[in-house]
């Protein structure tokens, strides 16, 4: 089984790697300026998904689009269906690149790329795996006695929307994987919330404009403020802010035309290891709030210093933690002032044990008695799966086949496709000790990690397939 799972691998690596260049090249960011009945989520989406599915037919699959939402490929017999869950969006490109983000860049061992990672790389693994454990299948004369369906999702970087349309048409598979996240196997994921928090009519007239961030689940690289009032007063506050105390977080001021503008700039980082990021929203805030530009505004008082920069929530009396999944994180992910209101939205990542009531329950008794709005955004729960079930037993296997080390199951913040089926797991593609670079610039994947990746999946499929 191994030897011909190799054989046909080594043979197609390269045509893979020429998918995975052509893939990354799509800029499938959601898009609603284009979204149509053909491509819900976008122009470009919808490409990325059509080029998917192609690559499929081009190994001798029947490639099927659900209706625009979704891409199902499938191979076997009438038993289990497993699903193989991946995705073709990707997050905005962002700034701070050294290669293009949109091509495919081959260099030093890695390919360079959004979505190379996540999850376009794969995706287009997917693909070629289960074309390897077909093969390896039919070289022994056996009959699948299961099913794989690689599954191809179009909106799980902003809502999961696609699967939320797909699953209630086409019902919910009983197990199956996600490989959109680490090796050896993630069983857990903690409950992912949104938290809007608005502001109205009490910005004084000094913070004319403010905003950082592009999503929710990605720590802000950006964020400015424009001040106006007296130019003698500005210049007192050009002063101010130049004087304060140096960090890690770049911080500059422009004066020009009765503006006073200020740029902070900090790390991005996925928000479900916020820790390896640097807040420049949360330092923004806790800037203006140190030359008391937010006298008037109990909603950016309540964010730059009861959330500011840091990201476990004690401020708040949200800092739950538990042995399975770890401590809840937080990360204030976008902010937009205008004129008298003001927009942010905070991700949360709770553990597996705490409920969004516990969560939510904090922070209304924090804003009590404020004129601030609050609202949940978006709750998905956590998820969980024992780890004696048989899909993670085979996973352990095809792993340790490949690797020679023991398949542990663990637990993350960030969530995947897993979530939405109850028997589903995560597994991979990084192995343990690889960098995430996933939502960060020069976003890649390590190539001889990739192939090894895919036999993996292979060798798993090909077993899933057997029963």
């Amino acid at each position: 089984m191994k030897k011909a799972i190799d054989n046909y691998l080594n043979e197609h690596e390269n045509e893979m790697m020429v998918a995975l260049s052509g893939a990354i090249a799509i800029p499938s960011v959601q898009d609603p300026t284009t979204a149509s009945s053909h491509a819900p989520f976008g122009k470009e989406v919808g490409r990325a998904l059509e080029f998917v599915l192609k690559t499929a037919e081009g190994r001798q699959f029947t490639a099927e689009n659900m209706d625009n939402y979704v891409g199902r490929v499938r191979w076997g017999g009438d038993g289990t269906q497993y699903a193989v869950l991946s995705h073709v969006d990707v997050v905005p490109e962002g700034t701070g690149w050294s290669v293009p983000p949109f091509a495919g860049t081959v260099k030093d061992g890695r390919l360079y790329g959004r979505g190379s990672t996540d999850d376009k790389g794969p995706a287009i693994a997917s693909i070629f795996a289960l074309a390897a454990a077909r093969a390896a299948l039919q070289a022994q004369h056996i009959e699948p006695k299961n099913a794989i369906m690689l599954l191809f999702g179009t909106d799980e970087e902003t809502g999961m929307a696609d699967f939320d349309y797909y699953f209630k048409k086409y019902g919910i598979p009983e197990a199956g994987f996600s490989p959109d996240g680490e090796f050896p196997i993630i069983n857990g994921e903690k409950g992912i919330l949104n938290l809007q928090l608005v502001g109205h009519g009490m910005h004084g007239g000094i913070l004319r404009h403010a905003e950082g961030g592009t999503r929710s689940n990605i720590v802000p690289q950006h964020a400015e403020a424009v001040l106006v009032t007296d130019h003698d007063k500005l210049q007192r506050l050009q002063g101010l802010i130049e004087r304060l105390p140096k960090d890690e977080f770049s911080v500059s001021t422009t004066l020009a035309n009765g503006e006073l503008k200020l740029d902070v700039e900090g790390v991005p980082a996925h928000a479900s290891t916020p820790e390896k990021g640097r807040n420049a929203i949360g330092k923004l805030l806790q800037v203006l709030d140190a030359v008391h530009c937010l006298e008037d505004d109990e909603s950016l008082q309540f964010l730059a210093r009861e959330i500011g920069i840091e990201w476990t929530g004690h401020r708040v009396g949200v800092d739950f933690a538990d042995e399975v999944s770890g401590v809840l994180t937080l990360n204030l992910g976008t902010l937009q002032i205008d004129h008298d209101n003001s927009t942010a939205v905070i991700n949360i990542r709770y553990p597996i044990t705490v409920t969004s009531k516990q969560v939510t329950d904090q922070f209304v008794e924090k804003l009590l008695g404020t004129k601030v709005e609050f609202t949940v955004m978006h709750d998905s729960p956590p998820h969980y799966v024992d780890p004696a079930t048989p899909l993670i037993q085979t996973l352990q296997k095809a792993y340790t086949e490949y690797t020679g080390a023991e398949a542990k199951c663990f637990s993350i913040g960030g969530g995947t496709y897993a979530r939405l089926i109850p028997g589903a797991v995560a597994f991979g593609p990084l192995f343990p000790g690889q960098p995430m670079t996933e939502h960060a610039p020069d976003e890649y994947i390590d190539v001889d990690s990739l192939l090894k990746a895919t036999r993996i999946y292979a060798y798993a499929m090909a077993e899933l397939l057997k029963g």
